[in-house]
């Protein structure tokens, strides 16, 4: 018997890069390098970052306050809102009790919250309140 182990995941030297790094990663649940870059390029949009950093400061927004807080009325946010929550960082949530029930409401996701989280800390090297 050999005393070397068989390696459980591609060598990146023997071509397989994205594997790899799929592998190493991603292969403890939280999706898969595509899901990753997926949510980073929704977030590319400076935007669709700002309605993710608002929704984090506030936990649960209705939709007419995002209208009213990007006060951009050539601004489809449908669209951005659905990069978002097709990307796990945003999702549309059911009407509080006490609100009129013919608004949208939206939460942002835990994945969404570690992406804000971790940029506060890093760009202000301080935790977050």
């Amino acid at each position: 018997m050999s005393s070397e182990t068989t390696p459980t995941s591609p060598d990146p030297e023997d071509g397989d890069l994205v594997q790899y790094v799929d592998d190493q990663l991603f292969s403890g649940g939280m999706g898969t390098l595509t899901d990753h870059v997926a949510r980073k390029a929704a977030l590319s949009d400076r935007r669709r970052y700002a309605i993710l950093y608002y929704l984090w400061a506030r936990e649960e927004v209705a939709r007419k306050s995002l209208d009213e807080a990007i006060d951009d009325p050539g601004f489809d946010l449908t669209h951005h809102l659905g990069k978002l929550i097709d990307t796990g960082l945003v999702a549309r949530v059911g009407t509080p009790e006490d609100t009129d029930s013919r608004q949208t409401f939206y939460r942002i996701t835990h994945m969404g919250q570690q992406e804000i989280t971790s940029d506060v800390q890093n760009i202000t090297g301080s935790e977050p309140n």
